[in-house]
């Protein structure tokens, strides 16, 4: 997974979180029959889950893949019991993560070298895109002050552009996968139990 995929995904997720219709159940997925026999789960971001069936007779883990759907049959469901959550597994935070660090320090690099900041004074970047408020202003105010040309500053305005991205993106996925986990942030209802009856019903 590139980082241009990790921008779609954000980019998708926004979308989605303003304009998901009513077959979504929370902003990462979406439930809808596709017959009289069989309904379908959608990831609405292109992110991949881990499907959790419970109160069924299909119960299990089962993988949504990026992109894509997963199909079940409406004849496993047991009434109005049978539910499902999903799981925002361990490997993909890190796959995605790694992949925005990786892009950070690109950006790092691209700045120093169109800025000419000296090696020694690049220990002013952290290592990680990880930042309270005031510390990300502290270093944008830093490296603005290498921007002594008009030439150089238009590459500073690029970085800012590239720097917030990055700091979103990390503690966007830090954040889901903290409410995956059970921590009770603003994306923890994405990970409670959806009654599958009710929500085919919608």
């Amino acid at each position: 997974m590139n980082i241009e995929n990790t921008k779609k995904y954000l980019l998708i997720l926004l979308f989605a979180i303003c304009f998901t219709g009513v077959q979504a159940q929370n902003d990462l997925i979406s439930l809808r029959s596709v017959s009289d026999s069989e309904y379908e789960i959608q990831s609405t971001n292109g992110l991949p889950f881990t499907i959790v069936l419970e109160n069924s007779n299909n119960d299990g883990q089962y993988h949504l893949p990026s992109g894509g759907s997963t199909i079940f049959k409406t004849e496993d469901l047991i009434g109005n019991r049978s539910t499902l959550r999903i799981i925002f597994e361990k490997e993909m935070y890190h796959s995605l993560e790694d992949k925005l660090i990786e892009q950070y320090d690109s950006d790092v690099q691209w700045i120093t070298n169109f800025l000419e900041i000296k090696e020694k004074d690049k220990k002013m970047f952290p290592t990680r895109p990880v930042f309270s408020d005031v510390a990300l202003e502290k270093l944008k105010s830093k490296v603005f002050d290498y921007a002594t040309t008009d030439r150089k500053e238009d590459y500073f305005n690029q970085w800012i552009e590239k720097i917030n991205y990055s700091v979103g993106a990390v503690d966007y996925f830090r954040k889901l996968y903290a409410a995956s986990n059970g921590e009770n942030n603003e994306h923890r209802y994405n990970f409670e139990p959806i009654n599958i009856h009710a929500a085919l019903r919608r």
